[in-house]
């Protein structure tokens, strides 16, 4: 699958998880499973620890009050799988598009608090009391966690890997 379908399968995905997920959560699942399984053991790896670690984020912003969900005082099981398909996206796509930390930064700071509070807006159970405080700590987070994954993409990417043998 070439990268800009992947991509489009990602948004797909999310807005799923964010308009209906009682009724998408299967189908997405069914989907990840079978693109992670298309990975090489590298990628799988690095999809589930960069799930795990943004579950842990989410959990720990969830615990401090950044912001809350409607339904549960803990992670709802939709907003795992939307880590897991970011995650998958960022191993298959955005890792390689965004070739430099610094500019994964900024593209972080920008677009991952703007995706909290749009899902919020369309109605994705998020609940904050204030946007310009979440945004501003979601901000450097995001930030952090692309500029992270891109910086070491090499321990994955087939790309990075194909060079290292041709300068050897």
């Amino acid at each position: 699958m070439n990268k800009i379908l992947q991509f489009v399968w990602f948004k797909l995905c999310w807005l799923g998880l964010i308009l209906a997920p009682a009724i998408l959560v299967w189908p997405v699942l069914l989907y990840w499973f079978w693109s992670i399984w298309q990975q090489p053991i590298k990628a799988r790896l690095a999809v589930i620890s960069i799930t795990i670690v943004g579950c842990v984020l989410d959990s720990l912003l969830l615990q401090s009050g950044v912001f809350s969900f409607v339904s549960s005082n803990y992670l709802p099981f939709w907003m795992v799988l939307l880590w897991a398909c970011f995650a998958l996206v960022l191993v298959q796509v955005l890792a390689d598009w965004l070739r430099h930390w610094l500019l994964a930064a900024v593209v972080g700071a920008v677009t991952g608090p703007l995706a909290y509070w749009a899902g919020a807006l369309l109605g994705g159970q998020l609940v904050y009391s204030d946007i310009i405080t979440m945004l501003l700590i979601l901000a450097p987070c995001w930030a952090l966690l692309l500029a992270a994954v891109v910086y070491y993409r090499w321990l994955w990417s087939e790309t990075n890997e194909a060079k290292n043998v041709q300068q050897q």
